[in-house]
């Protein structure tokens, strides 16, 4: 029984805390909540290349970034 509370904790606290990166991000809230609520923190690596692929289509292809 604990072993399903503590998977369900872990799912919910995957769920917000995708939800806040994509909000910061700008990305879709509710579609990465739901994914980390649904595969938990498995969906990180999945939300960190589309972070990288939603830049690189804002940015264009000549363009440069500069990070400080």
């Amino acid at each position: 029984m604990s072993v399903v509370i503590y998977i369900l904790g872990v799912l919910m606290v995957s769920s917000v805390a995708m939800g806040n990166m994509a909000f910061r991000a700008g990305l879709g809230v509710k579609r990465w909540a739901m994914l980390g609520l649904i595969i938990g923190p498995v969906a990180y690596p999945l939300f960190s290349t589309h972070k990288r692929f939603a830049l690189k289509r804002a940015q264009g292809k000549q363009s440069v970034a500069i990070k400080v």
